[in-house]
């Protein structure tokens, strides 16, 4: 898809998302606009233009917290709710119609330059919805049509259709002395 079309896809559905104006998502969305600077970001890139995608990333980090590396691969139609603390790493491909909500984490098990065999970068399929606080991390796929649950740690393929959530039972209770 052409920049163009990958922005208008972003706004069509931060719009179904939100139901706000279009005018509004792109003048004030926070999340739209991380969108728009890594794409311009990584269109100089492809481009071989050096330097200028790595200024927009950092803007981006300072300005919303939110660090999407300017070599991830990101389809159009994707929606980031509040943002704040986002994270995705920079061999990352994330298909259209995804929903990602703050404190998502997508990258790799290890770290250093060198990237192991066994190693990588997850890859989102279309129609997923992250939510807050979730980490997925090394060479997982997660499949169409999946919602991943808040605060859940994902380090194997999910397969198509599924939901993944803590087990109710995970919480930590104790009795007050009062």
């Amino acid at each position: 898809m052409s920049l163009f079309k990958n922005i208008a896809a972003d706004i069509n559905a931060a719009n179904r998302f939100s139901l706000s104006n279009k005018i509004i998502i792109f003048c004030f969305n926070r999340g739209f606009h991380a969108l728009l600077w890594y794409r311009i970001s990584n269109r100089l890139y492809k481009w071989h233009i050096p330097v200028i995608p790595m200024i927009f990333t950092r803007l981006i980090q300072i300005t919303y917290s939110i660090d999407i590396d300017y070599k991830a691969k990101l389809d159009g139609g994707i929606v980031i709710v509040h943002g704040v603390g986002l994270v995705i790493g920079s061999d990352v491909h994330i298909q259209s119609n995804v929903i990602l909500f703050h404190n998502v984490t997508l990258g790799r098990r290890g770290i250093g330059a060198v990237i192991s065999p066994a190693d990588g970068f997850p890859t989102v399929q279309k129609d997923c919805i992250i939510c807050t606080g979730a980490v997925i991390i090394g060479k997982v796929v997660i499949g169409e049509n999946t919602t991943i649950g808040a605060n859940c740690v994902i380090t194997k393929d999910v397969a198509p259709n599924s939901i993944c959530k803590l087990p109710e039972d995970h919480f930590i209770t104790y009795k007050k002395n009062i």
